[in-house]
């Protein structure tokens, strides 16, 4: 018994930690997520998702929400596809050509004029993660990263980017995860927006 205060004390420190960076995620960074992500709904792009380890999970987490939530009668479905759910694709790339070019090689043939990479990584150094990046720019395509603090290497390769304002990589991770959860939300709300529900579209006739 004598160590739970000790354990809880240790609890209380991440969720702290927690708070701080919500409090400080700026929300200005995050509009301007938001935004692109609604000039790419509007014009039937798709939205490519990658990560390694934790962040790929939140990457796949990501694309299924934005893919499954954002569904409404009357309304185009948002087109979302994850770079790190290919299991066959990642392993043939990384044996045949080297684990940086996992999610570049499979964009090379999958991307096009409209769409946007999503770029997940804490340390903002992945280099299959900036290779991503660096080849959309490459081919045309609009990128955004979701990144740690110190992540400049990334930076320099995202049109848009929000940074994770924490001071551990896993509290930058759930951080990470709250975006997505936010933009999930936004875009969810936006494509309700411009639904047209059953009744509407069959000129009311029940």
């Amino acid at each position: 018994m004598n160590g739970i205060p000790q354990r809880m004390a240790h609890m209380h420190g991440y969720l702290q930690g927690i708070r701080q960076a919500a409090s400080e995620l700026s929300l200005t960074e995050l509009a301007g997520v938001a935004e692109l992500f609604e000039e790419v709904y509007l014009t039937g792009g798709t939205v490519f998702t990658c990560g390694n380890g934790g962040s790929a999970a939140t990457a796949s987490h990501f694309a299924v929400d934005l893919a499954k939530n954002t569904r409404r009668p009357g309304a185009a479905p948002m087109r979302v596809y994850s770079l790190v759910d290919h299991v066959p694709a990642i392993t043939a790339w990384a044996n045949d050509v080297g684990y940086e070019s996992v999610f570049s090689g499979q964009l090379t043939g999958l991307v096009a004029e409209g769409d946007v990479v999503v770029g997940i990584t804490t340390s903002g150094n992945s280099p299959n993660v900036l290779e991503a990046l660096g080849t959309a720019r490459e081919l045309g395509v609009r990128t955004v990263g979701l990144l740690g603090p110190a992540a400049d290497k990334a930076v320099a390769l995202s049109d848009r980017w929000v940074k994770a304002p924490a001071a551990s990589i896993e509290e930058q991770e759930d951080v990470h995860m709250m975006i997505t959860h936010m933009l999930t939300r936004h875009m969810r709300d936006f494509v309700k927006a411009r639904s047209i529900e059953p009744a509407l579209a069959t000129g009311g006739l029940r």
